[in-house]
């Protein structure tokens, strides 16, 4: 590491030390101090609901959701998204409300100096508070967990190995990844934690209208084969380098794809994904469409909904055709499949990953890129049996 690279993580890790205890510290003062709202003797009227994480984050949360919703019928129930996720929750339709907060402008200093930032966060807390809830989930991390306190609720739960200290007043003991269990294991059991004893056991999204037919005139613009599969690939990931199949990997497979299959291949993804895209594109040979960049998250879910099969990496699309039921050709290499792979698929999944010494080594401490620096893991999974598996699905074969 170099001296300049060596100097930047010092002061990020002093200053989240530094929060860390200050954040803390408020948290005991408060404690002490018995500030927090009184929990009524009534049912839970008012439940507030933070997952500031990803879109696959997001998805893996909405079975707590709908336990809750069928544990208080009659309670209001509020989710708190990033403003890029809040499109799949409200059309999931499950919560009452969805607001967004975009916990990411403070890690980059532009950011953390505006005072658009901070009046923004305030005017968020204010609208939380006003729903005076009587229960308040931290599903994940610090951040959460200081929302879930500054929310005044009855009573705030989540894990306490992911909270800051003091800011729940019902923490669960330990957190995720302490057992080789799913994600969305972690987060039932804070459902049943929370009183909602039979969250579901299967991944859900909806698709509205307008997202349909916004997705089928782009769709149509492309000038797809008439007759023929659509194969939808996300070769992207947004949380590390080490998650993504190679580019020329990618562009062997979809050419591949074709002439096996004669199905027309769409690329998908996000603005972040466009250069990764690009690669694709220009290292295929044959006729492959793009959608990256062009489609809302509604949009995506849509074109994925459309799909005869998905092929990606582990990825937030990944998630979205498990939960719309879509069969599914994965690619994994530092992400345990057994806790971040299918949830009880109800379509075919074939996932590929190799077996090496230092996989999965994705701690969920940092992004996923390759301690050792070259992500070998990926690299030795072939264009041949990823191929072989997708021309096996279309075929219909087990």
């Amino acid at each position: 590491m170099n001296p300049s690279a060596w100097i930047r993580s010092l002061a990020r890790t002093s200053i989240h030390r530094f929060l860390h205890l200050l954040i803390g510290s408020v948290g005991m003062v408060a404690m002490l101090g018995n500030r927090r709202r009184e929990e009524p003797a009534g049912s839970v009227r008012s439940i507030l609901i933070v997952r500031l994480d990803l879109l696959g984050d997001v998805v893996f949360t909405l079975p707590l959701v709908r336990g809750l919703r069928q544990a208080y019928p009659d309670a209001r129930v509020v989710l708190v998204t990033l403003p890029y996720t809040a499109s799949t929750a409200e059309a999931d339709g499950v919560a009452d409300e969805v607001i967004t907060l975009d916990s990411n402008r403070v890690r980059r200093p532009p950011g953390m100096i505006d005072p658009r930032t901070w009046l923004g966060y305030i005017h968020v807390i204010r609208r939380i508070r006003a729903l005076q809830p009587d229960l308040a989930i931290s599903v994940a991390g610090k951040t959460a967990s200081l929302v879930t306190f500054l929310s005044g609720a009855a009573r705030s739960t989540g894990y306490e190995g992911e909270a800051y200290r003091f800011m729940l007043s019902d923490p669960v003991a330990g957190g995720r990844y302490e057992e080789r269990v799913h994600e969305v294991e972690y987060v039932r059991r804070l459902a049943r934690y929370s009183g909602a004893a039979n969250s579901p056991r299967q991944l859900s999204v909806q698709v509205t209208d307008r997202d349909v037919r916004s997705m089928e005139a782009k769709l149509g613009s492309l000038r797809l084969a008439p007759n023929g599969a659509l194969v939808v690939v996300h070769a992207g990931s947004i949380n590390g380098s080490a998650k993504r199949w190679p580019s020329s990997n990618w562009a062997e497979f979809v050419d591949a794809v074709t002439a096996r299959t004669g199905a027309t291949v769409v690329l998908a993804g996000a603005e972040s994904d466009k250069a990764l895209s690009e690669e694709v594109l220009n290292g295929a040979r044959g006729r492959v469409r793009s959608l990256v960049g062009e489609t809302t998250v509604g949009e995506l879910v849509a074109l994925i909904a459309r799909a005869d099969l998905v092929a990606s990496g582990d990825s937030g699309p990944l998630h979205l055709a498990v939960a719309l039921g879509r069969p599914l050709v994965a690619a994994y290499g530092p992400t345990d499949p057994y806790g971040h792979g299918p949830y009880h698929p109800s379509a075919p999944v074939r996932i590929h990953r190799k077996d090496l010494p230092c996989s999965p080594c994705y701690s969920m401490a940092a992004v996923a890129d390759c301690p050792l620096g070259d992500a070998l893991c990926m690299k030795l999974i072939t264009v041949e049996e990823m191929v072989q598996s997708v021309v096996d699905l279309l075929d219909g074969a087990a």
